[in-house]
């Protein structure tokens, strides 16, 4: 059942709401000090918004917001995105448009100010695919057994572990070398790098304090989780953070990892699809890695997301987008991409492919191929055309994000 609602901008001083109603729907109840200290400090007021019910004593029934962040694009552009997050509807009133409402508000008011791509990280995979965002940046869940050996030839050096304030300084300072040249990853703001090193009881979840180890050009985040059905030596070390700026800081913080004492193996929930140790063990078969979904993408302005990167390779190609949740993107377009940038103009000429514009948000950071897309019938074109605008978003690697929010 679909309603009319009225969104509305949730006020400073009214933070506790949103706070208890994105709890409650999300089944958490963090304590105050990691409230204070962690989550409000990254919340943007002014990017706050929600739905009240008038019928229910004027109660906070729907919220969303943004976070003000910026992200790395192929070919090493750094813009500015909409990062959407707290995006809650209260039990009771789902079901009744209030979600629908919220995106929508956001898309016209993204639009108006000429934000030109949105983000997020969806607690459901069903949900936001209806208004217009794809799958554009997955994580990969990689497991390895402790001790896995690495092939003779790789060159490993000393890794240390280091105390959280040295930690601190020296993660600024490798993400300051990595985060431009990898695309997916987002700057950080103060409040980012505070979360990131905080270590407060809620975020451990039962598994040890956060440990930190270094390499001159490499620094690793660990917890160790403990496993008690069994003996101590089944403890997973789970990976909170890895930041190489060369080859072999990146396999020297792995072997550093794999050879920890009394644990069975190492985990990493949020690492790199590409993550190149899968190729560096003796033995592939040691290595499990998981595809999850991880960073969705939603086109906001078309013409403005074509402009935001370089392309592999030259593509001229005249396409017609559907878009119902951004009428102002639908249609036909001529997109003009070069490995110096792209450009999309209104055009009257015959499309020559055929999309809806979640394959382009899809492929936007190169995280999902075209021609996957076309393979399973959700484009149609001309295939030279295809191919040369597959080839044109394709990139080397798969990007990363290796954070939520």
């Amino acid at each position: 059942m679909t309603e009319n609602w009225d969104v509305v901008p949730i006020a400073g001083t009214e933070l506790t709401e949103l706070i208890d109603l994105d709890n409650a729907a999300f089944h958490v109840d963090p304590p105050e000090d990691f409230v204070t200290d962690v989550a409000l400090p990254m919340l943007e007021v002014p990017r706050l918004t929600g739905v009240r019910d008038p019928a229910a004593g004027n109660r906070l029934v729907g919220t969303a917001a943004i976070l003000s962040k910026s992200m790395t694009f192929p070919g090493g552009w750094v813009h500015p995105v909409a990062a959407v997050t707290y995006v809650a509807v209260r039990a009771g009133w789902r079901r009744r448009g209030i979600l629908s409402t919220l995106m929508r508000d956001h898309l016209t008011g993204l639009h108006s100010v000429g934000e030109a791509v949105a983000i997020l990280t969806a607690s459901e995979g069903v949900i936001y695919g209806r208004y217009g965002y794809a799958r554009a940046i997955d994580r990969a869940e990689i497991r390895l057994p402790h001790g896995a050996p690495f092939a003779p030839e790789v060159a490993v050096e000393p890794v240390r572990e280091t105390d959280p304030g040295a930690a601190t300084e020296q993660a600024r300072l490798l993400w300051a070398r990595v985060a431009p040249a990898m695309p997916g990853h987002l700057t950080r703001t103060e409040p980012v790098w505070h979360a990131r090193f905080a270590d407060h009881d809620f975020m451990r979840r039962g598994s040890s304090h956060r440990r930190w180890a270094a390499h001159p050009d490499g620094l690793v985040g660990y917890r160790v989780r403990p496993s008690w059905h069994d003996r101590d030596d089944q403890w997973v070390v789970v990976v909170t953070e890895l930041i190489a700026a060369t080859p072999v800081a990146h396999a020297s913080l792995w072997r550093f990892l794999l050879d920890l004492d009394l644990t069975a193996r190492v985990e990493y929930p949020l690492g790199w699809i590409d993550d190149p140790v899968q190729d560096l063990l003796a033995d592939r078969r040691s290595l499990t890695l998981t595809p999850q979904d991880h960073v969705w993408l939603r086109i906001v302005d078309l013409d403005r997301a074509v402009a935001l990167r370089r392309y592999s390779t030259a593509a001229s190609v005249d396409v017609d987008v559907a878009d119902p949740g951004c009428p102002w993107n639908a249609g036909r377009w001529h997109l003009d991409l070069t490995p110096d940038g792209g450009r999309a103009t209104r055009t009257t000429a015959t499309p020559q492919v055929t999309l809806d514009v979640r394959a382009l948000a899809g492929g936007l950071v190169g995280g999902t191929p075209l021609a996957r897309l076309v393979a399973g019938g959700l484009v149609d074109g001309d295939p030279a055309a295809v191919a040369a605008l597959g080839s044109a978003l394709s990139t080397p690697l798969s990007p990363w994000c290796p954070e939520g929010f």
